[in-house]
């Protein structure tokens, strides 16, 4: 079974404002942006949030896509092992369609985009 994987989450608008200032990936599941990490965060292995904007739901809704998103986001990263790149802060935002898409079409999604950058 492979090792479980941990995300220091981003914190604050200001680190929030920061990544979203930076390149941005969009697909119709999710949109990515993500930015080159400062000398202080370098000591935190993956910095990533994901993120369910109040208007795509309830709070019951925007919890499943945020779960989801951050499950297909672990297995993608085990995917690319050694592609994944730990230098940049990430932020990923849901949308719409990712709530009933199936979950292997996330997952493949993602390490595509993942792989692209």
């Amino acid at each position: 079974m492979p090792s479980t994987i941990v995300f220091h989450s981003l914190s604050g608008s200001k680190e929030f404002k920061e990544v979203l200032s930076g390149k941005k990936i969009s697909s119709n599941l999710f949109t990515i942006f993500y930015k080159n990490k400062n000398n202080s965060d370098q000591n935190k292995e993956i910095l990533l949030s994901c993120v369910a904007a109040k208007k795509l739901g309830n709070a019951v809704k925007r919890n499943r896509m945020r779960r989801r998103l951050k499950m297909a986001t672990r297995k993608a990263i085990i995917e690319i092992k050694n592609n994944f790149k730990k230098k940049f802060k990430y932020a990923i935002f849901a949308k719409p369609k990712i709530y009933d898409e199936n979950f292997q079409n996330i997952v493949n999604e993602l390490t595509s985009k993942l792989r692209s950058i």
